[in-house]
């Protein structure tokens, strides 16, 4: 292998779980390291889901799609109030 060409290796590199916190000391070409999920708190490893702390597209496009279906409902509340009034017309003048 060809000499200085590598990048230095950290023997006590720092791994840092996001979604539990968890602490590793790892070997690794960086200093600090943030993972999303780690073996502690992975549903495969676990056994069991705990929902990450972040959000996903999938819950902003339902509280959207929520929101959306409350407005709808609060406008045809409003057009069927309107419907029920008597409408007043004006005279004409001659």
């Amino acid at each position: 292998m060809k000499k200085s060409i590598h990048p230095p290796m950290h023997k006590d590199a720092v791994a840092t779980c996001v979604s539990c916190s968890a602490v590793y000391q790892i070997p690794s070409t960086t200093k600090t390291i943030q993972i999303e999920v780690c073996s502690n708190c992975h549903p495969i490893y676990t056994g069991e889901y705990r929902g990450l702390m972040v959000s996903g597209r999938v819950d902003r496009f339902r509280k959207v799609a929520e929101a959306s279906k409350k407005k709808q409902e609060e406008v045809k509340a409003i057009e069927e109030k309107r419907a029920t009034k008597p409408k007043i017309r004006k005279a004409k003048k001659a």
